[in-house]
Formats: C-alpha cells, structure tokens, sequence
C-alpha cells in the first residue's frame, strides 16, 4: 500500500499551530492576553471595561489594535504581490518575534510595564502575518491557531467519511489531528517552561529569561521561511 505523504501546505499549517499555541501562552502567561485568540481578547476587553480595571482594558486594547493593523499591512502586502509570498510572510514573523524577545520582560508575569506593552503589541502584530500564512488547499481549509474553526472542520470531514464512506477524507483528518496535537504541544511546551524556570533576579536573565522560550517559534519560521523562500 503507498504512503501518502504529507502536503507542503500541511507541513506549514501543522508547524504554525505549533508557534500559535506557544505564543498564545507565553503572551498569556507573562502579558494577559492571547496573541492570536482574540475571542478571549474581546471578552477581556469587554469585562476589563465593566470592572474598571481600564489599564487592562487599554493593555487588551492595544494588543487588539497592533493584530488589526497587522492584518491591514498584511493585505497592502499581499495585494501588491503577484504571486505567493508565504516566504517573506515567514521571515517577517521571524523578525518580529526576534524584536520581541530583544524587548526586557522586566516586571511580575501578568502585570505590564512600558516594555511589556511594546512586547505585547509585537506578537499582536506577529498574530496577523500568523494568521495570514494560513493556507487553503484542495477542499480542506486549515488553521493554525484558530481550533474552533478546526474543530468544526474536522467534524464535518468525518461526517462525510463516515456517511458516505469517502476514503479520501482521511488524509484530512489525519491533519487535523496532528494540528491539534501540535497546537497543544506548543501551549504545553510554553506552560512547562514558564512554569518550571527559577526567578532570576540578577543579569539578563532577570530580563530576558522568559524570552528564551521564544527561540523556538523563531526557529520553527526560520526553517519555514528556508523551505519556502
């Protein structure tokens, strides 16, 4: 029996969910807000206003604001392109999370100070080139960080395989399935190490400990930007 091989674009959309799950719980975890979930975002927003808490209303505000501007260049971009660009799509994310991790994450997790903004509205930016490598192929739509939209994806493929007993609807759900796995790999990566490193109070440690953990969607873009160039 012939192996089937996974897609280029799976390959991609697999690799993004893994960098979305981190990066939603690193900027969770040090900044109170999702980078790519902006659902939660809004619910944020919305109870942020309602308790008076408007410096946390203004924080979710900001990181809002950075992804829908994001999203705006993101389009000038591709409209101004006559063909793919998923490449340069990538090496822009690298940059950006690269400026991230070189801002000083100075203060207590959840709390944000002038530095922690300008980290925050970085991935926020960061979330809209993440959004815009999203890829549609064949008659499956896939995302990286979005899992409601997969969820419904993936459930609504294996009603057709198992009603009408296609066959050819298992590669999809093969790679929904590891885009759920990745995904969660990626939240558990960056829990695990928020969780786990010691409270460095002197060097750069102090300031750029957390950071570390972003070296690893720096290196997933990277290797995506190098494949697809």
């Amino acid at each position: 029996m012939k192996k089937r091989r996974l897609k280029p674009d799976a390959v991609i959309a697999v690799t993004l969910s893994f960098v979305g799950g981190l990066l939603d719980v690193y900027c969770l975890y040090n900044f109170d807000v999702y980078a790519t979930l902006h659902t939660g975002n809004m619910i944020k927003l919305i109870t942020n206003l309602l308790d008076g808490n408007f410096v946390a209303f203004f924080d979710t505000l900001l990181v809002l604001f950075s992804f829908g501007i994001g999203i705006f260049l993101t389009n000038i971009y591709a409209s101004r392109r006559k063909r793919r660009n998923e490449g340069e799509m990538f090496l822009i994310s690298f940059v950006l999370i690269l400026m991230a991790f070189a801002v000083p994450n100075d203060g207590v997790p959840g709390e944000l100070s002038a530095w922690k903004r300008l980290a925050a509205a970085l991935i926020g930016l960061e979330g809209a080139f993440l959004i815009h490598c999203f890829m549609r192929f064949g008659e499956y739509s896939y995302s990286a960080t979005t899992m409601t939209a997969n969820i419904n994806r993936m459930v609504t493929v294996l009603h057709k395989r198992v009603s009408g007993k296609d066959k050819t609807q298992n590669y999809a759900i093969a790679v929904y399935l590891m885009i759920f796995a990745a995904f969660t790999l990626g939240v558990a990566c960056g829990y695990g190490y928020m969780r786990a490193i010691p409270n460095w109070n002197e060097g750069w440690l102090q300031w750029y400990g957390h950071n570390l953990i972003l070296l690893a969607p720096m290196a997933c873009m990277l290797a995506l930007w190098a494949q697809n160039k």
